[in-house]
């Protein structure tokens, strides 16, 4: 592959290794359900996922027919271990954040695996935050779900100590900074 920098295939944003040949697993929807089963979003009738496998030449039709996945059977299969495992891995170090590892200086890691104390008062209020998975992965850097419910003026004092720098050099060189500007 072009611009890969190494032998591993790419991969896309969900973690899945991405093909150059976009009809490798085609996915259809079949709307071929039973009345009884509705879903319960768009009014109608539940959406099933069909699996064609990849399709050679010489291939009769029973070896295409596919399977039908229900709405609920791929939801399974998205809570299942194995799924979680393969999404819940960093794209930069191949951690598994899924089994609480992380890489200290990765950026994608942020140095947490799936859930990380609040960052806004180091965990004083005691609230555990989730990484966002598809979020993190998106932009390559740690990206968290959480709320910090200590009072917005102790949230501000704690984001002032803990993300600016109070030495005298740093003061100094500020100081520098606007003389000479």
């Amino acid at each position: 592959m072009a611009g890969n920098w190494n032998n591993s295939p790419a991969l896309d944003d969900e973690g899945f290794v991405e093909t150059e040949n976009a009809d490798d697993e085609a996915m259809e929807v079949s709307n071929q359900q039973a009345d009884s089963e509705v879903d319960e979003v768009l009014n109608g009738p539940q959406a099933t996922v069909f699996y064609v496998p990849d399709i050679q030449p010489n291939m009769t039709s029973s070896d295409i027919s596919g399977k039908d996945y229900s709405k609920s059977e791929v939801e399974d299969l998205m809570k299942s271990e194995p799924y979680q495992k393969k999404i819940a891995t960093c794209h930069l170090c191949h951690v598994c954040w899924f089994d609480g590892n992380f890489t200290k200086d990765c950026h994608e890691c942020g140095g947490y695996p799936l859930t990380r104390p609040c960052p806004i008062c180091l965990g004083q209020c005691d609230e555990v935050w989730h990484r966002n998975i598809k979020m993190s992965h998106a932009f390559h850097e740690a990206q968290w779900d959480g709320v910090c419910t200590l009072p917005q003026d102790e949230q501000q004092a704690y984001f002032l100590r803990n993300h600016t720098e109070a030495s005298e050099d740093t003061l100094t060189e500020s100081l520098q900074d606007l003389h000479t500007s």
